[in-house]
């Protein structure tokens, strides 16, 4: 059946809306909020792997739409924040990591112990449990400069557990992962200027097992980020 010329500025009047409205969700995508998928368990146990993140990306800055043009500041990064960064390598994926040092601070880390500008922060650790394989992993969580966060610690793995000290440089920040014992952080590729600040990340919007046979993790679905050592045993 042919389209009359009335039928024909009906659909081409609907196909413009649907492009206005595509535009408009891109547009505050790439401005305003957006989420993020979590592939790696650099964050456990604050996120999972296959986690879906929402994500403030007007928190510190707004943008032209779309680019990495500045337009400007809309907050201060603290310290404690979970903040989406540019891929330091350049990849497509951004990291997700906490906020540990901001411009001036000096960041040292001794044997798991963190110390930010000459203070200990205090950690405190649950009784040490068993992966399925055996593995001992430690949870507990970390006071930093008042702010509470978990942290998991694999103390039979080789890894990078003494650091700097390092001075953060004006303008950039210092970034760790939670899992403090399987993350590529700042420690590994250095400080990361705030431009490079995509957002700060205040929850999880939904989530998926790495299994996909599992399903959906439904206790996961629009809950904020664990801070309390309670939760830590068992985050899913």
């Amino acid at each position: 059946m042919a389209f009359t010329a009335e039928k024909r500025g009906a659909l081409l009047r609907d196909i413009r809306h649907l492009v206005i409205m595509a535009a408009i969700i891109l547009t505050a995508r790439s401005v305003l909020a957006d989420w993020y998928v979590v592939p790696t368990g650099s964050m456990k146990p604050t996120i999972l792997e296959g986690d879906r993140v929402f994500v403030w990306k007007s928190a510190y800055q707004i943008r032209v739409p779309f680019s990495k043009i500045r337009l400007f500041s809309t907050g201060k990064p603290e310290r404690g924040d979970v903040v989406v960064v540019r891929n330091p390598d350049g990849g497509s994926i951004p990291f997700v990591k906490r906020l540990i040092g901001l411009p001036g601070d000096v960041i040292e880390l001794k044997s798991e112990i963190l110390t930010v500008n000459g203070k200990v922060m205090p950690i405190s650790l649950l009784p040490e449990i068993r992966s399925d394989d055996g593995e001992t992993i430690l949870l507990g969580t970390e006071n930093l400069l008042g702010r509470t966060h978990p942290v998991r610690i694999l103390p039979d793995r080789p890894a990078f557990r003494n650091f700097g000290p390092i001075t953060v440089p004006e303008g950039e920040v210092f970034v760790m992962g939670d899992n403090r014992d399987e993350s590529r952080d700042a420690r590994f590729f250095g400080t990361r200027p705030m431009t490079d600040l995509l957002g700060r990340a205040v929850g999880v919007m939904w989530s998926w097992n790495q299994e996909l046979l599992k399903g959906p993790r439904w206790s996961r679905f629009g809950r904020p980020f664990i801070t309390d050592a309670k939760e830590i045993r068992n985050p899913k």
